[in-house]
């Protein structure tokens, strides 16, 4: 049974307790008042009289609160987070209340007890968003305090979303350092650059003794015959460069469901070259998506506000290449990656003419033998 109170747009429902207990205090009333007992009569007022006090409560309850969800970083798909609402009471006395938050991942229920007038209420939950988007619904205020037979709900905008990445795989870092030096080519200052700078020595910091495994070139003859024992060069670890990985989320004109999946595989990569290579090189990342500004991070939290314009990433049958002078000057520094959801696009020589920069191109359906993709979703 559920009516909608047109002040506020209330819903107003009964709960089966509250439809159990109205049947019963009717059908004891009907008895009572046939036989004329008036004292059961009593009862049965009282009972009625705690149903609409219910309701009178339950109603002030919801009427006078809001809620919104908690500020909370990117998420990537299948990462176990947690997320939740804040509950602002603005009556004049405590209220409890259910906050109903439904969302992919499920159907979450905060409960805010007694919240204090004027007072705010954080409520958490732990779980895992199974695909990517943005998630803005509305959230659902629910009262049925105190007796639990009558229910009142709110409908109330979330004031915030829910923004959940692509669903990353894992990478090799050394074997996708090694497939960029080696997809680096077209321009050979570039070449050189790159393995410069990705190399595992940089400037020599001293020498110590051989250890099983160090190179035979490493061995410092001078200090080995002087010694008379092996000893190696010991080298400062170079920093590796900044990676600039642009996304071209493409679908055809009329788009299958393997075009789909070769999209959402493309965006997967995507993500899990970006953390792999800010995880293990801490270098500065850029990320560029056609239609959406460029952005750069240089710590995991700014990555994953880089990543977000791939979380609603729909798709397209042609993107516009970048200019050059979306890239802040970075193109030259920095480790260039197209990841394309189609293999062979021509995308990447349009963004190396408007450049004048070559780009490594990759797709999934390519051999990695680098990377593993992201488990099916069952």
């Amino acid at each position: 049974m559920k009516r909608t109170d047109g002040a506020g747009g209330l819903a107003l429902q009964f709960t089966p307790s509250g439809i159990t207990w109205l049947a019963v205090s009717l059908g004891v009333g009907a008895v009572a008042w046939f036989k004329s007992i008036n004292l059961v009569l009593i009862v049965v007022y009282v009972m009625l009289a705690l149903v609409v006090l219910n309701g009178a409560l339950a109603r002030r309850n919801v009427a006078g609160v809001r809620a919104r969800r908690l500020a909370a970083p990117p998420l990537f798909a299948g990462e176990r987070s947690e997320h939740g609402v804040r509950i602002t009471n603005e009556g004049h006395a405590p209220v409890t209340v259910t906050v109903e938050d439904r969302t992919p991942a499920g159907s979450v229920t905060f409960l805010g007890y007694r919240v204090p007038p004027g007072g705010a209420l954080d409520c958490k939950a732990s779980g895992e968003f199974p695909t990517r988007g943005r998630f803005a619904g509305p959230l659902t205020l629910v009262s049925s305090f105190p007796f639990g037979f009558v229910s009142y709900q709110r409908h109330t905008d979330s004031g915030g979303e829910i923004v959940v990445l692509p669903r990353p795989g894992q990478a090799d870092p050394d074997g996708l350092r090694r497939w960029v030096a080696r997809q680096a080519g077209g321009e050979g200052r570039a070449r050189k650059l790159l393995r410069r700078v990705t190399t595992d020595r940089a400037e020599v910091r001293g020498v110590r003794a051989y250890r099983a495994g160090d190179p035979i070139r490493d061995i410092h003859w001078l200090t080995t015959a002087r010694r008379g024992e092996p000893m190696v060069r010991e080298y400062d670890t170079a920093p590796s460069p900044e990676l600039v990985l642009v996304v071209e989320p493409w679908l055809p004109a009329e788009p299958t469901p393997q075009d789909y999946e070769r999209l959402e595989a493309a965006l997967s990569l995507a993500v899990t070259v970006a953390a792999t290579w800010r995880r293990a090189f801490d270098s500065p990342i850029m990320v560029a998506v056609p239609g959406h500004a460029v952005a750069s991070a240089s710590a995991e939290e700014d990555l994953r506000e880089a990543l977000t314009p791939l979380a609603d990433a729909a798709g397209g049958p042609t993107h516009e290449p970048l200019p050059a002078a979306a890239f802040a000057g970075r193109l030259a520094r920095g480790a260039r990656v197209v990841v394309s959801s189609r293999p062979n696009s021509p995308f990447s020589a349009a963004l190396a003419r408007e450049t004048g920069k070559p780009f490594a191109t990759v797709c999934p359906q390519d051999r990695l033998p680098w990377y593993q993709p992201p488990a099916a979703q069952s």
